[in-house]
């Protein structure tokens, strides 16, 4: 964070960065969705906005200067889990990078879900 003294600091909190992160990995094909809180899903049940921050933890480094991202994915069946885990990672450090300008350590990414196709749940019927 640069920081002019005679203007005073700019401070960008956890939950900007972890907006911004939740927005690009949105955009990513194979990517169902994030696993969010239960109190994160009713949020978004009451207040009927989807919170692009569910399924994102953002923390400081050793250094504090430096931001490290957990990302909780949620999969699309029939895709290259590494693949798609290499893209969110790349895109998310990008994005939060060039719109906060400050410098992103780690994105982790978590496969906590896959979502399976509907035709696996559909009730056959026999002739």
């Amino acid at each position: 964070m640069s920081e002019k003294p005679e203007l005073g600091k700019v401070e960008i909190f956890d939950e900007v960065i972890r907006t911004i992160a939740g927005v690009a990995v949105s955009e990513i094909q194979g990517i169902a969705g994030m696993r969010g809180t239960f109190i994160e899903g009713i949020k978004q049940a009451t207040t009927g906005k989807k919170d692009f921050s569910a399924g994102v933890d953002v923390k400081k480094d050793g250094s504090g200067v430096k931001y490290i991202i957990d990302l909780f994915i949620i999969i699309e069946y029939n895709v290259n889990v590494m693949e798609v885990s290499a893209r969110a990672q790349e895109v998310v450090k990008e994005k939060v990078e060039a719109i906060t300008s400050q410098s992103v350590a780690a994105v982790n990414v978590h496969v906590a879900d896959i979502k399976l196709p509907d035709s696996l749940f559909e009730k056959r019927t026999e002739e």
